[in-house]
């Protein structure tokens, strides 16, 4: 048994809704989950994630740490951002000019600044 419904000829399947692009949220977490931060669709800090033993290396770890993920989680949402626009079929050298990251290039970003590959 599935769990995707199944439609007979008569009946019509439900469309796929439009991604709600006005309210995405982006979001990086280091890889221990002791700092994370969430920016909107325009690359603002919009929540902030701290776990309780965060800062037991110290204040200027964390502080490092939040920059670094909030610098990520900005990249992130400039992903987002270009995602939207080809999704809207902007014309592919417009979302160029605009120098936003790729997915894959993002990826390698995030693998690059924590050292390892992430899932």
């Amino acid at each position: 048994m599935t769990d995707e419904p199944v439609f007979r000829d008569d009946e019509e399947a439900p469309e796929a809704a439009e991604p709600d692009w006005e309210h995405a949220v982006y979001e990086v977490f280091n890889p221990e989950h002791t700092v994370g931060v969430a920016c909107d669709r325009d690359g603002e800090v919009v929540g902030m994630h701290l776990a309780d033993d965060a800062g037991e290396n110290g204040e200027p770890w964390l502080a490092a740490e939040i920059l670094r993920v909030a610098r990520l989680a900005h990249e992130k949402s400039r992903v987002g951002l270009r995602a939207e626009m080809e999704y809207k079929g902007t014309r592919p050298y417009t979302v160029d000019s605009f120098d936003l990251p790729t997915e894959e290039s993002y990826r390698a970003l995030e693998a690059a600044e924590f050292g390892r590959a992430r899932s």
